[in-house]
């Protein structure tokens, strides 16, 4: 009986060593798109097509001024955790900010509240 505890003990000690070998992997956590602007954070909803915003009158707000990396939080007037420097970004109303991205389309950012 004592041999074949042991036995049976060895597969409990594998899958133990397995479980905690896991543990210690580094995992890369990142935020969701995110924009700063006017001390106002905004979270990136999708992108859309110029004729989208045809009947809209945009402003423009500036540029990324800062890119930080995925799993930094922006923290400063014109910094995004995605969009590149010099990305131009326009105000479409309150609420709502839009950079403008390759091919005349837009990637809308809302208001976090």
């Amino acid at each position: 009986m004592g041999k074949r505890l042991k036995i049976a003990g060895i597969p409990i000690i594998s899958l133990l060593l397995i479980l905690c070998l896991g543990c210690g992997s580094k995992q890369s956590a990142s935020y969701a798109s995110l924009l700063k602007y006017d001390d106002q954070e905004y979270i990136g909803k999708g992108i859309e097509g110029a004729e989208a915003f045809a009947e809209v009158d945009l402003t423009l707000a500036g540029t990324i001024q800062k890119r930080l990396e995925p799993d930094q939080y922006p923290d400063t007037h014109l910094s995004s955790n995605e969009l590149p420097e010099g990305t131009e970004i326009y105000v479409v109303d309150e609420h709502t900010l839009v950079a403008l991205q390759e091919g005349q389309r837009f990637k809308v950012f809302e208001r976090m509240e």
